[in-house]
């Protein structure tokens, strides 16, 4: 994943970057119903690895490799939906006891797991956060007229 920013602040070897996120319509002149309002441009900050030493003020290059992406879509899209399978064998063996029927108490577990799942996403984003394996790097600094150059 690459992407372009604009160093505004350096830190210990980290830079703070401003990445302008556009949709594909952000170039569209048209007003569809398909765009609906993703006409609009997005602009964000992000703290990244800094190993080339960009500049404040530098256009840099941003990226990312597969790994820590792939890694990171597979636990947000596949641990809510072992949360809900597992709460639900869970809660039909376990709350068994306090509901009359398997199947309601099945169904309370997989609203529980869910939710757990939630507060489980929330611990690795913060561990993932704090890990630099997790953050873009700057790559290159490009120039204003289009050249990219390394340092």
């Amino acid at each position: 994943m690459k992407e372009k920013a604009r160093v505004i602040k350096k830190e210990d070897g980290q830079s703070l970057v401003q990445i302008i996120r556009t949709s594909a319509c952000s170039h569209c002149d048209e007003k569809c119903m398909l765009a609906d309002d993703s006409h609009e441009v997005e602009e964000m900050e992000v703290l990244v690895n800094d190993p080339i030493g960009a500049e404040v003020g530098n256009m840099v290059e941003l990226e990312m490799g597969a790994r820590p992406i792939l890694f990171s879509a597979f636990i947000v899209y596949l641990l809510p939906l072992v949360a809900i399978i597992a709460g639900y064998f869970a809660g039909s063996s376990w709350l068994s006891v306090f509901v009359s029927s398997a199947e309601i108490a099945g169904i309370i577990g997989s609203g529980i797991g869910f939710l757990l799942s939630f507060v489980l996403l929330r611990v690795f984003d913060k561990k993932a956060g704090s890990k630099s394996y997790f953050h873009p790097e700057i790559t290159r600094v490009v120039t204003h007229n289009g050249f990219y150059y390394d340092n």
